[in-house]
């Protein structure tokens, strides 16, 4: 049986350093990184492409979410959904994650990709630089090592996800509560972003609904 070509570039590419710090449950996760490829038929050169990943923030994926994938079995679909919600309520904390490769560029040092590596992991522990990633990979494989490190970085994060939405009762079969705080903060944001005389109610009513932390980047943004 031939060999999954996937595998077994993969099996090739080592993460040499990940960030830190687990990607943000409310906001956006910006990640630099730094893929060092040696070039085939050259043994002294490297490439070494450099760019950031942005991921968004996890979307939750709700029983009301899982009734609508059931299109055209009749009216019983709401019935079944309020089961869902109870019975494989732990099996539907699931979320949905989103990444974007931006600024990549592209350079062809003259060295080793091992020295380069080691030249390169040297200099963030002696600037103390926590949240960059060096991966090493096959030069024609830098999208595969990439693409699987994010998803990699997204399973170590969803632990710590969960638990934060789980606290915030993102979860809860009733929902409607919460639903209802957050279009009246959206509106409030809206309304801010044209008059800032609006950021006091926007303050108090996050405060209120316990949703600042949630909010925190988007309301500092506007001062």
């Amino acid at each position: 049986m031939p060999k999954d070509p996937v595998a077994a570039l993969l099996a090739r590419t080592e993460v040499l350093r990940a960030p830190k710090r687990r990607l943000a449950t409310f906001g956006t996760t910006r990640i630099d990184y730094h893929l060092l490829s040696p070039i085939d038929g050259l043994s002294d050169r490297t490439r070494v492409r450099e760019g950031s990943v942005v991921s968004s923030r996890p979307a939750i994926l709700t029983p009301d979410a899982f009734k609508e994938r059931f299109e055209g079995f009749g009216d019983g679909a709401a019935e079944f959904a309020r089961w869902v919600s109870t019975s494989y309520r732990d099996l539907l904390r699931a979320l949905e994650y989103n990444f974007r490769n931006q600024g990549m560029a592209a350079r062809v040092i003259s060295s080793d990709p091992r020295l380069v590596a080691e030249k390169l992991l040297a200099d963030f522990d002696a600037r103390s630089v926590e949240d960059r990633a060096v991966i090493r990979c096959p030069d024609g494989a830098w999208t595969l090592a990439l693409m699987k490190f994010t998803l990699d970085e997204a399973a170590r994060s969803f632990p710590g996800h969960v638990q934060d939405l789980e606290r915030r009762g993102m979860f809860s079969p009733d929902r409607g509560a919460a639903q209802r705080h957050r279009v009246e903060v959206e509106a409030l944001l809206n309304k801010a972003r044209k008059n800032h005389s609006g950021l006091e109610d926007l303050g108090r009513k996050l405060r209120q609904y316990g949703l600042f932390e949630e909010y925190e980047d988007r309301f500092l943004s506007l001062f």
